[in-house]
């Protein structure tokens, strides 16, 4: 068994020799396994595991993703971030977006008796409806001014199976999740929603107003068509 460094971190490779004519790597269930043939120094081997670096580090990093329970992938405004839970010993929950595209969420060591998954749903729902609370607002005013119409009021609230509402023409109601897709579409859905202030069926005169206003409307609508509208 050799070893060789990754920052500050060190990654184990085990090595098989045996009657082969080449050299080839796997990475199976995150362990590094190298076969090589018997005749090869340690220096070779070394000196091969060394070239293949980054892919050995790519497909390990490939695996604990997949297989660590603390980690999971969001979008936020089109971008994925890895999610990262840590328990430490503080009062409030805390979470933090940094600039290499991962999200940390902290946690008091007395959550971890509920569990991860449903932690992670939780801090989710409430990062979305945190960036909703600073986003909507603009992109209401920006709609506004666009369509010279306006709602009496808009509710940032969680749907199911929907990312906006409009009731009898007066209230849009708008599901943080609607955070997770591009601000094109995300102003594409409340500019629906702003049609129905006018119009409340899906009509020839709703299409209308919709297609001078979103070009592409067309497009964006194929992306969340999971959704109802």
């Amino acid at each position: 068994m050799s070893i060789f460094g990754r920052k500050n971190n060190v990654i184990t490779y085990t090595v098989n020799k045996a009657i082969n004519k080449d050299m080839y790597i796997t990475v199976q269930n995150g362990e590094v396994v190298v076969n090589a043939p018997w005749y090869f120094t340690s220096n070779k081997i070394q000196e091969i595991v060394q070239e293949k670096k980054n892919w050995i580090m790519s497909k390990i990093k490939e695996y604990e993703e997949q297989n660590n329970p603390n980690i999971q992938c969001v979008k936020i405004f089109g971008k994925n971030y890895d999610v990262k839970v840590e328990y430490k010993n503080i009062k409030t929950p805390e979470l933090n977006i940094k600039e290499n595209s991962e999200i940390e969420i902290i946690l008091p060591n007395k959550y971890k008796k509920i569990g991860n998954e449903q932690i992670l749903k939780m801090s989710i729902e409430k990062m979305y409806e945190q960036i909703a609370n600073q986003e909507i607002d603009n992109i209401m005013e920006k709609i506004r001014i666009m369509l010279g119409i306006a709602p009496e009021e808009y509710v940032i609230t969680k749907m199911n199976n929907r990312l906006g509402k409009c009731t009898d023409g007066k209230i849009i109601f708008i599901n943080p999740e609607l955070m997770q897709y591009k601000k094109e579409i995300i102003e594409y859905v409340i500019t629906h929603e702003f049609c129905h202030l006018k119009y409340k069926t899906h009509g020839k005169r709703f299409y209308q107003i919709l297609e001078k206003n979103i070009p592409e409307y067309k497009k964006y609508e194929k992306e969340i068509q999971e959704y109802e509208f």
